[in-house]
């Protein structure tokens, strides 16, 4: 018994892309602005204390300057000059809205403006040091700014005596009005400039995020289509800056085209694999109903004569048939592979690239018709992969050649190894050549040049692309070369294992199929010296009347 869970359910629900991004710029603006908002308060609350020092000494100052010029003024006499009797009026100094006290050498308030306390707001501890001493204190149940100023005369022996203090107060209370409505001005604009910001903010992750909901949305578009290649036609515009986002939705198209095109070769694919299983099928179908009908109470019976057609129709169309799932079994073990991301079969060996091309044309010739095969292969050369699938390569070729070549044409096969590392394979023909558009779609599965013809002359349309297979499966390349009314030559490279050790060549091989009655001759070979083999294209003909290319010189189609 299985139990099957909501996953819905059990999923955490988490914020948009738009959300998540709108809350990490406000949570990172309230952070700007709180750290600008404790800067500010912080300079604001120095600076006015800055100031409020700043006053309070100055007039501690010029109460002190005040009481020097009074005792230097006062007149010469006999008793002791009163400190109380120099000490200037404090009425102007007190209308600032300041606190002032004037206390004697001990400590005792002498003389104190309105509302100023009997005690010292500033206690002086022990013999004061000649400087100025700010502190924060008290008043009246208010915090407040005090100075103490010390006062000292020097004698004409040049000490200095303290003859006491000025003691200038202030209270902090407009600071702090100053600074609670900077603080409520500060909280109104960060509070508006964090709600605009958010609302921006918003805005502007909606622009910017668009072109991901466009991609959401043609990717839902495509999810709710029907699966096929039409479903994929959605295109995203592509925005003109090259940004991120730009460059988002061109990887995007592309990865539509490349879908869009899977898709299609892949209907295209099933379509012509059932049109070509059909075929034989309905052959089999019609020759087993023809003999069925003969066969039962009432017909006429089946006679040898009709029989054995039938019977050879039926194992034509089902060797056919077979043909045709053994290609399509290979190609679908080439995608495995090539999924798997293996370059070479399974099976490696070294094998000698050289006699796999003689025994390719050796069998060819058997099917040829009139056409004329030449192999040049002066060297041996050597590759690492599966015998019997170069083997196949080569078949492969060798028949499209044949098929596509008149009777009396030369099909001409090259092999050899570059200076670079690379063994090379060029199989050219004389047939009637490939227009243009056509050759990138040669090695497409069931692709036919002319669908007609392919399919007259036993093609399966799968040939070319299992070379195609062959070639990449052995880490290599394949190409055509081809105009109109001019030929075609594919040319395969692949790594070469190289050896060419050794001053003879190898054997130059010639086979040959007669054009009237059909019927093939042997191998005629002689031995070439590679200078001679390897030598550039002339018009000259060598004892069988056959011209022998270089590599290179089939690449191209000759004039």
């Amino acid at each position: 018994m299985s139990v099957s869970l909501p996953v819905s359910g059990s999923r955490r629900r988490h914020a948009s892309t738009r959300v998540r991004l709108t809350a990490w710029y406000a949570a990172l603006l309230v952070l700007v602005l709180l750290a600008l908002g404790i800067s500010v308060d912080a300079l604001a609350r120095n600076r006015l204390m800055t100031d409020v020092d700043n006053r309070l000494t100055s007039t501690a100052a010029d109460i002190g300057s005040v009481i020097e010029r009074n005792l230097v003024s006062w007149p010469y006499s006999t008793e002791a000059v009163r400190f109380q009797d120099i000490v200037p009026i404090l009425g102007s100094f007190a209308s600032r809205g300041l606190v002032i006290q004037i206390t004697a050498p001990d400590g005792e308030v002498v003389r104190g403006s309105e509302y100023a306390p009997d005690e010292p707001l500033v206690a002086a501890d022990g013999e004061p040091s000649g400087e100025p001493l700010i502190v924060s204190t008290m008043l009246t149940g208010d915090s407040a700014r005090a100075v103490h100023f010390p006062l000292t005369v020097t004698d004409r022996a040049g000490d200095r005596w303290y003859i006491g203090a000025v003691i200038v107060g202030e209270r902090l209370t407009t600071m702090h009005e100053t600074l609670a409505s900077l603080r409520q001005v500060l909280l109104v604009a960060s509070g508006l400039g964090l709600l605009l910001a958010i609302v921006g903010g918003w805005v502007l992750a909606g622009r910017a995020l668009r072109p991901v909901d466009r991609v959401t949305a043609a990717a839902a578009a495509i999810a709710a289509g029907d699966g096929t290649a039409t479903s994929l036609s959605t295109r995203l515009p592509v925005p003109p800056a090259d940004d991120e986002l730009s460059r988002l939705s061109a990887t995007f198209n592309a990865m539509l085209d490349r879908l869009q095109a899977s898709l299609r070769a892949q209907e295209r694919f099933v379509g012509d694999a059932s049109h070509e299983l059909r075929t034989p099928l309905t052959a089999i179908r019609g020759n087993v109903d023809v003999l069925l009908r003969q066969t039962r109470p009432g017909g006429r019976g089946v006679e040898a004569p009709d029989l054995a057609p039938a019977l050879d129709d039926i194992r034509r169309e089902s060797d056919r048939m077979r043909r045709l799932l053994d290609d399509l079994l290979l190609l679908a073990r080439g995608d495995a592979t090539s999924d798997r991301l293996e370059p070479l079969p399974a099976h490696q060996e070294r094998v000698r690239l050289d006699t796999v091309a003689g025994e390719a044309v050796r069998s060819a010739a058997a099917l040829a018709s009139g056409q004329l095969l030449e192999l040049e292969a002066p060297r041996a050369v050597e590759v690492s992969g599966d015998a019997d699938r170069l083997h196949q390569l080569m078949m492969i070729l060798l028949d499209n050649a044949i098929r596509h070549t008149p009777p009396g044409g030369r099909i001409r096969v090259a092999v050899a190894a570059t200076l670079s590392g690379e063994a090379r394979i060029a199989v050219r023909d004389e047939g009637e050549g490939i227009a243009p558009e056509h050759v990138p779609h040669l090695f497409e599965r069931f692709y036919r040049a002319d669908g007609a013809r392919g399919r007259s002359s036993g093609g399966t349309g799968l040939g070319l692309a299992i070379a195609d297979a062959i070639v990449k499966t052995h880490g290599g390349e394949i190409s055509v070369t081809s105009a109109p009314n001019k030929g075609a030559t594919f040319l395969v490279t692949l790594p070469a294992a190289i050896d060419t050790a050794g001053s003879e060549g190898r054997p130059f091989y010639r086979a040959a199929a007669a054009a009237g009655n059909g019927q093939k001759t042997g191998f005629r070979y002689r031995r070439k010296k590679m200078s001679a083999a390897m030598a550039p294209p002339t018009r000259n003909t060598n004892a069988s009347g056959s011209a022998i290319p270089r590599i290179d010189s089939l690449r191209n189609p000759r004039p």
